[in-house]
């Protein structure tokens, strides 16, 4: 794949544009020549770019007339359940997304990383050069790419990198989703973008959920079983901290009972950005013992009973942007975002919610684009995980800011 330093000016720019055409060819022109307008006709040096299924078999199309209508080497992306643009979600219509990027002294790769054929460790092997001035977006097929096993794998040989990106949206089965390198088209394992040098990458994910109740500290575990907090049977304390809650947080929690792994063992005081939220999957009634969807547990990790609602995400969501925000007040570039599917009107009872936010918190106009995802990406505590009704934000800001 293509590897080009950028030569775009001193500072770097973004450009959005979002066509609903149903025809490609037409919602190829309309977003090449709105990222033409406003990048003032230079080349970008990069594209990211989301599409519906509502294409069907042109979709294979789309990147590569995408890289002859702005004359551009770098492009990465792939189809969604719906695209998203500059503070609108489009859930029901067809949609390209694109958010264009001149990123100045900024060394761009785009890779394709292959299905395992068997699960082998040299699939999962995926190095940064440069680590402290890197930023990692990816973008993988639900069906053939290994994204848990991967994602710890990459933190391992490549610490402290930020990575942010989502599962591909909207196909059923496998070969139906379509990635996006470069001109290539793909239906299997994921592309990969790394960005190098003057532009840096600052990540943030709400995971639309609020603690309740005390921190538990679980001390006898098995495998991804916890069978004791505080020494005592976990199912026992677990319904004792719900019984101490009010009535609304109660039927929440019984609702969609989740629970967060406090993913820094040093800290004594959380907040909802220091757990990594999973599912409670249910009791072990011989045991009493609660099993949850995580396999990072240990004896010692720290856990919080959650719940969630449409409240408490919104809430959550612009309380993650603000934090983002503070490190890049004033000069973010652009955005990326990558929501869960299940978020929406579905969840806030209003469209567009997510965009939203972000565009009230970095102003009318901020260029956005983004897609419903089948799982989204990004960091809890320095190292990234695969995560479900969440919202994972990558903004893009110079390196000197």
């Amino acid at each position: 794949m293509p590897s080009t330093p950028g030569g775009g000016p001193a500072r770097p720019v973004c450009a959005a544009a979002l066509s609903t055409e149903a025809d490609l060819e037409a919602a190829v022109a309309e977003v090449a020549e709105e990222i033409e307008s406003r990048l003032d006709g230079a080349r970008p040096d990069l594209l990211f770019t989301f599409a519906t299924h509502h294409f069907g078999g042109d979709l294979p199309r789309l990147s590569g007339e995408l890289v002859a209508a702005t004359n551009t080497e770098n492009l990465v992306g792939c189809t969604g359940a719906w695209a998203t643009g500059e503070g609108r979600e489009e859930e029901h219509s067809p949609a390209v997304a694109v958010m264009a990027a001149r990123l100045g002294d900024t060394r761009i790769t785009v890779d394709h990383i292959a299905p395992p054929s068997e699960g082998g460790p040299e699939t999962l092997d995926f190095e940064v050069e440069h680590p402290g001035s890197s930023g990692v977006f990816v973008f993988g097929d639900p069906f053939t790419f290994p994204a848990t096993a991967w994602l710890s794998a990459f933190h391992d040989v490549n610490p402290g990198v930020p990575l942010v990106g989502g599962l591909a949206g909207g196909g059923i089965a496998p070969g139906q989703n379509i990635l996006f390198a470069g001109s290539d088209a793909v239906n299997s394992g994921a592309v990969v973008c790394t960005i190098e040098g003057a532009t840096r990458l600052v990540p943030a994910v709400s995971q639309g959920c609020r603690p309740v109740g005390p921190p538990l500290v679980a001390t006898k575990v098995e495998g991804n079983v916890v069978l004791e907090f505080r020494g005592e049977p976990a199912a026992k304390v677990m319904f004792e901290v719900l019984e101490s809650l009010d009535e609304a947080d109660r039927r929440l929690f019984q609702a969609g009972a989740f629970i967060g792994r406090a993913v820094d063992a040093a800290k004594s005081k959380f907040t909802s950005g220091d757990f990594l939220v999973r599912n409670v999957m249910g009791l072990d009634p011989k045991r009493h013992a609660v099993a949850i969807a995580d396999d990072g547990l240990r004896t010692g990790t720290t856990l919080q009973l959650m719940v969630r609602d449409a409240t408490s995400a919104s809430a959550e969501l612009e309380s993650m942007l603000e934090v983002a925000g503070l490190a890049s007040a004033g000069e973010a570039l652009g955005g990326l975002l990558f929501t869960c599917g299940g978020r929406g009107q579905g969840m806030f009872g209003r469209p567009h919610h997510d965009a939203a936010a972000i565009e009230r918190a970095f102003g009318p106009g901020f260029p956005l684009a983004g897609f419903a995802a089948a799982g989204e990406i990004g960091p809890i505590g320095g190292r990234s995980f695969l995560h479900g009704f969440s919202a994972s934000v990558a903004l893009l800001a110079p390196r000197d800011s």
